[in-house]
């Protein structure tokens, strides 16, 4: 059991088993703990699937469906509050909660308020509702639950998500189900694509791969079934996060990819072809390797202007240079093994700048698994939130010689040597190097004309490292992240760098994981009674994802109000502008081990 699942076993004690499965503990039992609030929070779970019924039923909703629900004479506010357009295209419009709400005297019964949600959706119904738990506060014969909404479903316009926060106010009862006494809507937001299709992205895997047989054979299966038919010591892996590389392998134009895959399982090379499919070339390639692979990367190490790869392997990093020649597209792609790194921790994940400025790439890789952990079935970090027994970060510096260049012929041609120098030491990069690194990523974040090192950590704070030459020339790196204020202190899983604010400093978000679990329990005081930094701490854990704004070389946290710390359990979390117009939208990867059990919000 690696990563994540590391991580859920972790969680799963510090939130005492509240993580719920159709309203059910887990493991512990929440009443025997004394934990009140997580059993009434597991019987509002059992309300609120009665609400999420009556939204997705195909007939109206009549006042009797609401006996047990709500308290007689119930009333409320719009469930749909008064909105207003906060920006819009040709095909996307958002509106959000007004400042003033008009309609916030008209009050509903439970039927009207239900059906007033319900009435933009095709045929009058909701066909996907979440209602999550996560906050719950005792107030004395009445108890209050915060329930993050989200809603989903086609209109006759195109599709409709909406996205808010319910405050829920709840009779005690003895032996039954409470009673909703109130309803208010804190947070509203409505997202509309008009489009006859569902969503901006469409699933097209099949439509480009279903022509190899490495689709039927390999991909069209999950992650779960393939670790039921190899066996672990393989190095096959159920998170199922191996590492996917994107670059023009053999210089057509075309963006080629390469998958990494657990051991047992054969990495594959997909060329792109001009139709828009792939074609499977792996074995051609000659990077058809079953060893179980964690990171690649596709980048030109040794200067001759093609595309070579390294990846991260149990048997080390190992570097294979891209032997195309000519540069018109004819030829496939050949990769030759030119260098094996060993390693005796387990790398995760890669990244490749020039951090010296001496004119060719060198390679960052992420240290997860310490030697004596590699092979386990768990490892633990100690502590958890601040670990130092991971693996080690590695830098290495490219002094690759006689390389070889675009321009030459093939009678001409000269094998570069392939050198990598471990600088990791020297340059300063052994502080804070164990904490079970899950990615990094380079970037000027000062605009000194360097490329700084931000390291996202799975167990403990993340660092900034800022790129400097010393009085000898060298350079050398100095962690920041407290100075800076980047010290991220999340479950951190992802970094990525843009101009959001287009201020000319680039800024940072960072993926973590948000628990509505942790975000129920560990905001109460009986969770951390008598260290204020631990109970501080243990709430930051829970929150979710980060986004830090640049400004002029220090950072300010900005997550909350650009309303982008949701992020489920978060994975890598790119920007990209989805909608070409010149701001940087973020593609937030999540979810976990569902399998049968898809209720995941």
């Amino acid at each position: 059991m690696r990563l994540s699942s590391i991580k859920f076993i972790l969680l799963t004690a510090m939130f005492l088993g509240s993580l719920l499965a159709d309203g059910k503990p887990v493991s512990d039992d929440p009443s025997r703990d004394g934990w009140k609030t997580e059993v009434l929070s597991g019987e509002v779970s059992k309300q609120l699937q009665r609400i999420s019924a009556l939204l997705m039923q195909v007939h109206t909703v009549t006042p009797d469906q609401f006996d047990g629900l709500v308290l007689e004479n119930f009333r409320t506010a719009p469930l749909r509050p008064a909105l207003k357009v906060v920006y819009q295209d040709r095909m996307i419009t958002v509106r959000r909660r007004t400042p003033v709400i008009d309609d916030e005297g008209i009050l509903h019964h439970g039927g009207a308020a239900l059906e007033q949600l319900r009435r933009p959706y095709m045929d009058g119904y909701v066909p996907r509702v979440e209602l999550k738990v996560v906050g719950v506060k005792l107030a004395g014969a009445v108890f209050r639950t915060s329930v993050l909404v989200n809603l989903f479903g086609r209109t006759p316009e195109g599709t409709l998500e909406e996205n808010g926060t319910w405050e829920c106010e709840w009779l005690l009862q003895d032996g039954v189900a409470p009673l909703l006494v109130s309803l208010a809507v804190t947070e509203f937001e409505q997202v509309a694509l008009a489009s006859r299709n569902p969503t901006i992205f469409a699933d097209c895997s099949e439509a480009v791969l279903g022509a190899n047989a490495c689709w039927s054979e390999q991909f069209s299966h999950s992650i779960a079934w393939w670790v039921q038919r190899i066996e672990f010591m393989q190095g096959i892996d159920v998170n199922g996060h191996f590492g996917i590389a994107v670059g023009d392998i053999d210089n057509d134009g075309l963006e080629d990819v390469y998958v990494a895959q657990g051991g047992g399982l054969p990495n594959r090379m997909l060329r792109h072809n001009p139709d828009g499919t792939v074609t499977d070339v792996s074995k051609a390639a000659g990077v058809d390797w079953m060893t179980g692979t964690s990171g690649v990367l596709l980048a030109d190490f040794d200067n001759d202007g093609d595309q070579d790869l390294v990846a991260a392997t149990l048997d080390g990093l190992l570097f294979n240079i891209n032997d195309t020649i000519g540069g018109d597209g004819d030829d496939i792609g050949k990769f030759t093994r030119a260098a094996l790194i060993e390693t005796t921790d387990y790398m995760l994940s890669l990244a490749a700048a020039d951090y010296d400025n001496d004119g060719d790439l060198d390679l960052f890789a992420c240290g997860y698994f310490s030697e004596e952990n590699r092979g386990k079935v768990a490892a633990s970090p100690v502590p958890y939130f601040d670990a130092v027994n991971g693996g080690k970060n590695i830098l290495l510096r490219n002094d690759t010689v006689g390389y070889r260049q675009a321009s030459d012929t093939v009678g001409n041609e000269r094998a570069p040597d392939w050198r990598f120098t471990d600088v990791t030491n020297s340059v300063g990069l052994d502080k804070g190097a164990t904490r079970f690194a899950m990615a990094a990523a380079f970037e000027d974040y000062d605009n000194d004309g360097d490329q700084d090192l931000y390291v996202a950590n799975d167990f403990g704070p993340n660092l900034l490292y800022r790129n400097d030459t010393d009085a000898s020339g060298a350079r050398h790196f100095t962690e920041v992240s407290a100075a800076t204020g980047s010290r991220d202190r999340g479950f951190s899983m992802s970094a990525a760098w843009a101009d959001v604010d287009h201020n000319g400093w680039m800024d940072l978000y960072v993926s973590n994981m948000y628990s509505a679990a942790g975000n129920r329990i560990v905001k109460q005081k009986e969770f951390v009674q008598d260290d204020p930094w631990l109970h501080e701490h243990m709430q930051y854990l829970a929150r979710g994802n980060t986004l830090l704004y640049n400004h002029s070389g220090t950072f300010t946290d900005g997550s909350e109000a650009a309303g982008v710390m949701m992020g489920r359990w978060s994975w890598a979390s790119p920007f990209c502008d989805i909608n070409n117009d010149s701001w940087t939208d973020i593609l937030v990867g999540n979810g976990y081990l569902t399998n049968d059990n898809s209720h995941d919000l």
